[in-house]
């Protein structure tokens, strides 16, 4: 006799199990899936690449993007909004803290990638609370505190309580939510929203020094944003992911002077590093540094967790991606544009430094060679009108004129005819004797 199966969901899919001491029988179904993505900064490619992801599997994905519709399609990543719905996914726009512009339906999975207090996501949860499987807030590894004495973050280290994502993590647990908490750190890619690379490609590609927060060396993680969609992707249907946190980062990690080098490299140059102290420029302080990228202590973190229990691995190593990155800085045109480097210019003024001007075009032959001179240096001129100029006329050079040294009671030796110069020769200039008769050189 057919036994009956019990309908367990899990995120999104449906488990049949069978009794006790029967043979297990499993079918996954797709999820309906709700992203709630930011309208800008580090995170807001995000979305668009999660999306991509969860297509891929086979998920239903619905991105509901916070924001001016009508500004944010103008430029990345929402720009590419229209290649998501010619893939299937259906594109809203709403406000994540109005549940009445949320798009309608039910879903499975929510994922939160929008807000950064409680204020912002609250409603969403609130709304989403006993109605979804599970329930994906994207936190940030900048909640963590820094430590000096062992570097690299591993979930359950401590955490700044006065961060607006640890009041979320918390409000999650409390409302027994079945949540799981992803931390990136520094993300780099296509159709970013916020500088990371270019910044340094900024510098190197017009020949400016790089002012780096010494001493430079400070480790840092740089993760791809398909790696980081690829980890978040995992959670549909995996239990095991409810109530745990995973940072979000390479394998890998590199120093900023690592990346000053990596990025000369494809571009085929040397980097003009300068490092300097953020606190004594009065440029920064606590770690941070005006119109640097980064903050200016170390910041990477282990991702063997997610590796472990999630079974992800990275694919991309910014080393390797980095001249893909250049390509597409100078695909953009940023190579032509303007950029504002007043930070820098103030850094290196503090610094008794400055920037090198474009070499200008060399003077002709006749022109004065310095600027410095209040008079023009002539040069003989080669016979052939042609050649390497020669240096300058030198009386004691070129007619062999030798320096002559008067004794010291040379004023005796001429008599008094030192009376008979006028007055008015003791106007000339001091230091020289103006009483000197014109055949000195035979009374010698």
């Amino acid at each position: 006799m057919q036994a009956q199966l019990r309908a367990n969901r899990v995120g999104g899919a449906r488990r049949a199990t069978a009794p006790t001491g029967r043979r297990l029988s499993v079918k996954i179904m797709n999820a309906n899936v709700l992203i709630a993505n930011t309208k800008g900064g580090g995170h807001a490619f995000i979305g668009l690449y999660l999306a991509k992801e969860l297509l891929k599997k086979g998920h239903k994905v619905t991105i509901m993007n916070d924001g001016d519709e009508s500004k944010l399609t103008k430029k990345t990543p929402y720009s590419k909004y229209a290649e998501l719905a010619r893939e299937g996914a259906t594109i809203a726009w709403g406000d994540p803290t109005k549940p009445s512009t949320f798009p309608r339906g039910s879903f499975d999975v929510v994922y939160d990638n929008n807000g950064k207090d409680l204020a912002s996501c609250q409603p969403m949860i609130d709304h989403f609370k006993h109605k979804v499987d599970h329930y994906v807030f994207v936190s940030s590894a900048g909640a963590y505190k820094a430590d000096s004495i062992e570097p690299m973050h591993v979930e359950g280290d401590n955490r700044k309580s006065t961060a607006g994502h640890v009041e979320v993590e918390a409000y999650l647990q409390s409302a027994r939510m079945p949540y799981t908490v992803f931390q990136p750190l520094y993300i780099y890619g296509p159709n970013t929203a916020k500088d990371c690379e270019q910044w340094f490609v900024d510098r190197i590609i017009r020949d400016r020094p790089v002012p780096i927060p010494s001493p430079g060396i400070q480790l840092t993680s740089l993760t791809h944003v398909e790696d980081v969609a690829a980890m978040l992707a995992l959670v549909p249907g995996n239990r095991n992911a409810i109530g745990q946190m995973y940072n979000v980062c390479s394998d890998r990690c590199i120093s900023f002077v690592g990346i000053c080098k990596a990025v000369a490299k494809a571009l085929g140059k040397e980097a003009d590093v300068v490092l300097y102290s953020p606190e004594k420029v009065g440029t920064g302080k606590s770690g941070k540094a005006e119109g640097f990228p980064f903050r200016t202590v170390h910041f990477f973190a282990s991702s063997d967790k997610a590796k472990r229990e999630l079974g992800w691995k990275p694919k991309h190593d910014f080393q390797k991606d980095v001249a893909a990155l250049v390509a597409d800085y100078k695909a953009q045109g940023r190579d032509k544009k303007e950029v504002d480097f007043s930070v820098d210019d103030k850094i290196l003024a503090a610094l008794g430094k400055s920037v090198k001007p474009a070499a200008a075009p060399a003077a002709p032959a006749s022109a004065s060679s310095s600027s410095s001179a209040g008079f023009d240096r002539v040069s003989s001129p080669s016979p052939s009108g042609s050649g390497p100029r020669r240096p300058s006329f030198s009386p004691r050079r070129d007619l062999s004129i030798k320096r002559t040294v008067l004794p010291p009671n040379w004023r005796d030796s001429v008599g008094g005819e030192a009376e008979a110069v006028p007055a008015a020769a003791a106007g000339r200039s001091a230091g020289r004797s103006s009483s000197i008769p014109r055949d000195w050189r035979s009374a010698l």
